[in-house]
């Protein structure tokens, strides 16, 4: 086995080894005399995960019984934990929005009885990150930052003079359906991660090649870190959070809101910009390149989806989404595989991270640039258009496939998986 595809084989274990490890500090960091939602079963980022690793061990599991019965015993468990968890008086929503444990719990069973090692850290890697998620954002990176940019990127989407996030928010207060199936995409992403790393497993075994490149494990393991760090450069909450009495048919003028740092929402988890949600959803569908029509307009939808999500939920600002742009072509620079020469890398990851500096720079001197944005609305919009136009010049294209009859030879195939 050659030195790149033990390097690629070792990823996964790494990974998931630090994930319990950072699970386990962030539990304890956090200092909360209550149990953890993760081991009272009522965990909102864990269950949506959870459906991933059923998704996982359907991708990834040779045997149709298998799957089949891990589908029944997951029920089975999900019907029991809803017994257990009403009898203890739970509130229903958060029984429902917490739902997956018991999918979880079958998959990995499964896959440890056969000693299917690897697809068991894959099936549960995804769930205790999302764990550690909720501590990481909610807790420590919520103390680190007590005043907030809320005002400042309410008053640049306002730049635009379009609202949309009131145009969003009322879609949603008016049409619940549509409301409904947009909150079930974007609290989905989870587990369309978990689905995504095992399609990229299921390729690797494969000798294919998808996508435009990025190493999904590795963006997976760097994006949560790169986003929290960002998240303290930049803390805001979304407006349903820092305006939550007036979102979203009462709206505050923007020429009243502080454009500076203030306290608009001290008890809100400030993971605004960029927009991580829409960022996986569009390297989600990036990742889909070279695959069957059906999953790559299933893909492409999951992420229209879910930005109409982040805006109707007043989750994130206009600008939280725009950032994902320089906050992406980095992100999938940094992390392609081995195969990505150099030369298509430098050009996307000094684009990204000038474009986002420039962002931050707007943001952090918002008592200067919004009144300039606002009283010249075209260079507001020349703004939003330099800042996805060139990340989308040069951002990774998407590789070729390797041909079926070519991966029919072993060797050619073992070369293929060597340099992945």
């Amino acid at each position: 086995m050659s030195q790149a595809s033990t390097r690629r084989q070792l990823l996964l274990p790494i990974s998931f080894l630090w994930s319990l490890a950072l699970l386990g500090t962030l539990e304890w960091v956090s200092g909360d005399v209550r149990a953890s939602p993760l081991f009272t079963l009522t965990d909102p980022y864990v269950g949506p995960a959870a459906f991933g690793a059923l998704a996982v061990h359907g991708i990834l599991c040779p045997s149709a019984r298998r799957r089949i019965f891990v589908l029944r015993a997951g029920v089975l468990l999900e019907i029991l934990r809803f017994a257990l968890l009403v009898h203890r008086q739970i509130a229903l929503d958060v029984i429902v929005f917490s739902t997956g444990y018991g999918f979880l719990t079958a998959a990995l069973a499964d896959f440890v009885v056969h000693k299917d090692w690897r697809p068991a850290a894959l099936a549960a890697l995804v769930p205790v990150g999302m764990a550690s998620a909720r501590l990481g954002l909610g807790d420590v990176v919520q103390r680190l930052t007590p005043l907030t940019y809320d005002g400042v990127l309410f008053a640049l989407d306002a730049t635009l003079r379009v609202p949309f996030s009131r145009l969003a928010g009322g879609l949603f207060a008016s049409v619940p359906l549509i409301a409904a199936l947009s909150l079930i995409v974007y609290a989905a992403l989870p587990g369309a991660i978990a689905t995504g790393l095992a399609y990229e497993e299921y390729a690797n075994e494969r000798g294919l090649r998808r996508g435009v490149g990025t190493n999904l494990l590795l963006a997976y393991m760097v994006s949560g870190t790169l986003a929290a760090l960002l998240y303290v450069l930049c803390p805001a909450t979304g407006p349903s959070h820092a305006f939550a009495n007036s979102f979203p048919g009462s709206l505050p003028d923007p020429a009243n809101v502080p454009l500076y740092l203030a306290p608009l929402a001290p008890a809100s988890p400030r993971n605004a910009m960029p927009s991580l949600h829409v960022a996986w959803a569009i390297l989600l569908a990036r990742s889909a390149a070279g695959a069957r029509v059906s999953v790559r307009a299933a893909a492409w939808i999951f992420a229209a989806v879910t930005i109409l999500a982040t805006l109707g939920s007043g989750e994130h600002y206009v600008f939280d989404l725009i950032a994902v742009a320089p906050f992406l072509v980095v992100l999938e620079a940094a992390t392609a595989h081995r195969f990505i020469s150099f030369r298509s890398r430098i050009p996307a990851l000094v684009c990204g991270v000038v474009l986002y500096a420039l962002l931050m720079v707007v943001i952090k001197h918002g008592t200067t640039s919004i009144p300039v944005l606002f009283g010249a609305p075209s260079l507001a919009w020349m703004l939003v258009a330099i800042t996805v136009a060139v990340p989308g010049m040069f951002a990774l294209r998407p590789v070729k496939s390797i041909a079926s009859d070519v991966l029919h030879d072993d060797r050619v195939t073992g070369a293929v998986l060597a340099d992945l």
